[in-house]
Formats: C-alpha cells, structure tokens, sequence
C-alpha cells in the first residue's frame, strides 16, 4: 500500500508538469493537439523518472532507455483507458463523475502494468534448494 501511495504522489506530480507545460506550449503554438501531445510526454518522463527515484528507488534496474520506453507505452495505454472509460461513463453519468472515473481507471491501469512491466528490479533471487 505504501508504493501504491507514492505512486499516487508521483502522479500528482505528473499532473502539475502536464498542467503546466500544457498552458505555457499551447501559448507557444496554435496546434493544440500539439501541446497536448508534448506536455503529456514530459509529464509521462517525469513520472517515470520520479517512480523510478522515489517509488522504485529500492530496487535495481538496468537499461534505462528500454524502461522510459516501456514506461512511454504503458502510459498511453492507461491514458487511452482513460479516455474510453471516460467516454463512455459520460453517456450515463455526470461529467465530472466520468471525469473521475476515467482518471481512476488509467490510475489503476499504469500501476498494475508499471509495477510488473516497467518497474521490475534486475537484482535475480537464488533459491535455496536444500
């Protein structure tokens, strides 16, 4: 429970850079699509990057490339769910509910798929075979 709790702060986190980066690109650009492309990638590195210092940061990894990729991936997966459940919870419910709902269902998306996909340490255990 307490990694799903920093994740969750991680997320939070995410969430301010997304924010943020959306509102000054899109004052930079006239392709919004754009903007929200490019602040959902940096938001998308920096919770990877967060997870990996402060969730994960017990354990070991290797080939940091290959773990921002599959991390990048994961990310649109869960943000693809999101956005699913969130257009289709909108046709029977109140927008900020499926507003809610959606973030809810990529929230658990990401951290189920990153903790066995993207965050799995290196380090290999021996078994004991006495």
């Amino acid at each position: 429970m307490e990694q799903f709790k920093k994740f969750c702060l991680i997320g939070g986190m995410g969430f301010i850079v997304d924010s943020l980066f959306f509102i000054s690109l899109s004052e930079l650009t006239d392709n919004i699509m754009l903007a929200r492309l490019l602040s959902f990638w940096l938001a998308a590195s920096a919770t990877w990057f967060g997870n990996r210092i402060y969730t994960y940061g017990h354990q070991k990894f290797t080939n940091v490339i290959a773990q921002w990729c599959k991390h990048l991936l994961t990310a649109h997966f869960s943000g693809c769910l999101n956005l699913l459940v969130f257009w289709y919870a909108k046709e029977v419910t109140f927008i900020p509910i499926a507003f809610c709902l959606g973030i809810l269902a990529g929230l658990f998306s990401n951290y189920f798929i990153t903790s066995r996909y993207v965050f799995v340490s290196t380090k290999t255990s021996r078994v004991n075979t006495d």
